[in-house]
């Protein structure tokens, strides 16, 4: 079984807390994690239509029979078991977990589909190291060349989350932003080219990021003195965007350490960007160009942003890194991440 990096956080969630919420898109391995890391809970999945009718029609008495620690998959399907979660503690330890969203008041963790470094069976680059120190690259043979992706997500989720009567249409709509991934979100030109209205967009763009397939990087807080781009950027976590797979390899590592990332980006209005910036507590941000073939501009725009906010590192992350580590620039590939 492939090792998750979310197994010793989720274990100390469990010992912490009665009640810990697990979401993340389907075909990620939440049953999987859930099933051999507490082979010993009881297992409970609400697409079994008995369990699904009784934790809807009495979610109190559900949990009241529930009389060990206990697992319960796809629990979006009983939408009153989730109201009577929100609003009434349980005594009874429970993992609950779901391929949308919940916002329940528990402790949430999220795992999505594996990094590379769990491929490779290796520890991920810890986020607050990015841009101060640069792990060497070494042989790796990965776990599984290929990980099973569920691909029933229209049929199963988006005619009732958004009422959509067209699949087709909210397909097109779906690969459209797809090729628009890691660009600045802008809902009219979406919905221009998806031939859809700009509330059909707004909706079926909260589809996809209630399912976890995709995020958005709101722009800097600094400006530095510059007029600033607002709007935030909306990025695929499976995209064949160079920039969009490496800020979700980014943030899938650091979300699999328990932690949701504040990642950021940076333009002004001449167009100079960052495409990354970390801001992380107590330390200066730090500046990450992503680009698959680095050059000179590369590093002619990082130096000018570190000149501008008064920081001494930056990042480059590229398919194939220059031998040049050394100075405030430090250069990485995709697989050091």
């Amino acid at each position: 079984m492939l090792v998750r990096n979310l197994s010793i956080v989720l274990h100390r969630a469990v010992h912490a807390h009665a009640l810990v919420v697990l979401e993340g898109p389907r075909g990620s391995g939440k049953t999987t994690l859930l099933k051999g890391e507490f082979p010993r809970r009881l297992y409970l999945t609400l697409d079994d239509p008995a369990d699904r009718q009784a934790a809807r029609r009495d979610p109190a008495a559900f949990i009241a029979r529930l009389r060990t620690a206990a697992i319960i998959d796809d629990v979006h399907r009983a939408p009153e078991l989730v109201t009577y979660l929100t609003g009434n503690p349980v005594s009874t330890p429970l993992l609950v977990a779901s391929p949308r969203k919940l916002s329940l008041p528990y402790t949430t963790l999220r795992l999505y589909h594996p990094t590379l470094a769990e491929l490779e069976r290796r520890p991920p680059l810890a986020l607050e190291m990015l841009g101060h120190f640069v792990p060497r690259v070494e042989a790796r043979l990965r776990a599984y060349e290929a990980w099973p992706r569920d691909n029933g997500l229209l049929e199963r989720d988006v005619r009732e989350l958004a009422g959509v009567q067209d699949l087709d249409r909210f397909d097109q709509f779906a690969r459209i932003g797809l090729q628009h991934s890691g660009q600045i979100l802008d809902q009219q030109r979406l919905a221009d080219l998806a031939g859809i209205s700009r509330t059909t967009v707004v909706r079926w763009l909260a589809v996809l990021d209630a399912s976890f397939l995709t995020f958005r990087v709101p722009p800097c807080d600094y400006a530095l003195g510059r007029r600033t781009i607002r709007s935030p950027k909306l990025h695929f976590t499976e995209s064949e965007s160079f920039e969009s797979r490496v800020i979700s390899e980014i943030y899938r590592n650091a979300a699999h350490t328990g932690a949701l990332p504040d990642l950021r980006y940076w333009r002004d209005s001449n167009g100079s960007e960052i495409a990354l910036v970390l801001q992380l507590a107590g330390v200066p941000p730090v500046a990450v160009a992503v680009a698959e073939s680095p050059n000179p501009g590369d590093d002619a725009r990082l130096h000018r942003w570190m000149k501008l906010a008064g920081t001494q590192s930056a990042a480059v992350i590229s398919l194939r890194a220059r031998d040049q580590t050394r100075g405030p620039i430090l250069r990485y590939t995709l697989d050091q991440l």
